[in-house]
């Protein structure tokens, strides 16, 4: 197709023939229509730049009809369309490009398939009606989807499943950032395996009715979901098993649905606590600091939201930050709720013998509690035994409540008191009591020692 044939183009096809080697942008007061093999004609080399300049497609405001295949294509020129409609869904497949941009467009879809961009791809404030394939794509700029409208819709089943997905991303590399604010998608957003050398900036009202899939993912910088509106009532609302990432925003997100964190790493975990759903998963998540750090009671609410039940490695996470930070009590207070939380699983002896060692001494994470039952179990043997004292014992030998009474209730030291002198009657009673209380008491404390040093 040459501008010497006549007829050939039509007077707009003529003004992008004309334009296209200077890399002069298009305008059209009205939509004009340009056909998509006159777009592909120039792409490919059909005109190549006027000396001094550099050639791109430009255009705006026209109605591209039938194919824009660019399938398997190298082309050099930058693609930029403003304000156009496209008829039928473009292929950029496989193809090798400098940029594209689709702004304020609208398309039944975009098929981008393992395409390889050298600039940036974007497709800010367009309306994508079937679903944007990116499955595989390399893109060394940004991906810019803000503001975009994009609904599921055109995949065929056999290539990519059943999965009703807006956004199919698996294993997309971006050298720079993902733009995802004020987005708008309509089925999932999959970017499973994914990777960006910067960050994904989806705050300022990203929503999303269906999956924000994220899983391995690799995050160089931050993903920032701020005022999110992640919506998939009764299945996972945020999957982000396995990510890593420098930082993980969660402030204000209103999230309908479950958000799985397990087995994630973060430098920072920086949330909004009161913001977070009722079904949480984050068995195996580690991060290296949380902001707000709060304090044990506004964060063990956070821990209790799995409907897998009880995992102890969350209580151990926190409880590790507060200790880095200093925060020894919260520390404390958190691995105390891990065992009472732990204790609702077990079976009824268990959970007697477990709340035992709660009252003794808080599992060992509250040892002021033993100081207190010795205390008090002194104090009340010395008065007992100095009002009711034992028969006399061997001839030279006094008689001395206070260490008869420590030696009942200490099972691994001797006074020789007990051995010497002999209580009746109902002091004999709480003489077999101390001794019963003694044993438990040191057997509560020998298990709490265990399992601290077995855990440091």
């Amino acid at each position: 197709m040459t501008p010497d044939e006549p007829g050939t183009l039509s007077p707009a096809e003529q003004q992008l023939w004309d334009a296209f080697p200077y890399g002069r942008t298009v305008k059209f007061a009205q939509p004009q229509p340009v056909r998509a093999s006159l777009i592909r004609t120039l792409l490919l080399g059909a005109r190549p730049p006027e000396p001094g300049h550099r050639a791109a497609l430009s255009l705006h405001g026209a109605d591209i009809t039938g194919h824009l295949d660019l399938y398997q294509a190298e082309a050099d020129p930058a693609i930029n369309f403003t304000g156009c409609t496209f008829d039928t869904v473009p292929t950029l497949s496989f193809a090798r490009l400098r940029s594209v941009s689709f702004t304020n467009c609208t398309l039944p879809g975009l098929d981008a398939f393992a395409v390889t961009v050298a600039g940036s791809l974007g497709l800010v404030k367009s309306t994508i009606l079937g679903g944007l394939v990116i499955y595989g794509a390399h893109v060394t700029g940004n991906i810019d989807l803000d503001w975009a409208h994009i609904r599921a819709g055109h995949r065929p089943a056999d290539q990519f499943g059943d999965r009703a997905a807006a956004v199919f991303g698996e294993a997309v590399q971006i050298g720079r950032h993902l733009y995802l604010q004020g987005t708008t998608c309509t089925g999932d957003i999959d970017l499973t395996g994914m990777h960006a050398g910067g960050s994904i900036h989806a705050q300022q009202g990203l929503r999303v009715h269906g999956r924000l899939l994220l899983r391995s993912a690799d995050i160089t910088g931050e993903i920032n979901l701020t005022d999110a509106l992640l919506l998939n009532p009764g299945a996972t609302a945020l999957d982000a098993w396995g990510v890593r990432a420098g930082q993980l925003t969660l402030l204000a997100p209103h999230i309908e649905g479950t958000v799985d964190l397990r087995h994630a790493q973060f430098q920072i975990l920086r949330d909004d606590p009161g913001h977070w759903p009722a079904r949480l998963r984050l068995d195996g998540t580690r991060y290296t600091a949380l902001e707000p750090a709060g304090t044990a009671r506004t964060r063990l609410p956070w821990l209790d939201r799995d409907p897998a039940g009880y995992r102890p490695q969350p209580y151990e996470q926190l409880a590790t930050l507060y200790r880095q930070i200093g925060h020894d009590t919260d520390a404390r207070t958190v691995l105390l709720a891990r065992q009472r939380r732990r204790r609702r699983g077990l079976t009824p002896p268990g959970q007697a013998w477990s709340l035992l060692q709660d009252i003794l001494l808080g599992y060992g994470y509250r040892p002021g509690r033993a100081a207190l039952w010795l205390l008090a179990l002194t104090v009340a043997g010395t008065i007992v035994f100095t009002v009711d004292p034992p028969a006399r014992g061997r001839a030279g030998t006094t008689f001395h409540p206070l260490v008869y009474t420590l030696d009942l209730l200490l099972p691994i030291v001797n006074f020789g008191q007990e051995t010497t002198f002999g209580v009746s009657g109902d002091a004999q009673w709480l003489a077999y009591a101390l001794t019963a209380l003694g044993w438990l008491l040191f057997t509560a404390v020998a298990a709490a020692l265990t399992r601290t040093f077995s855990r440091s």
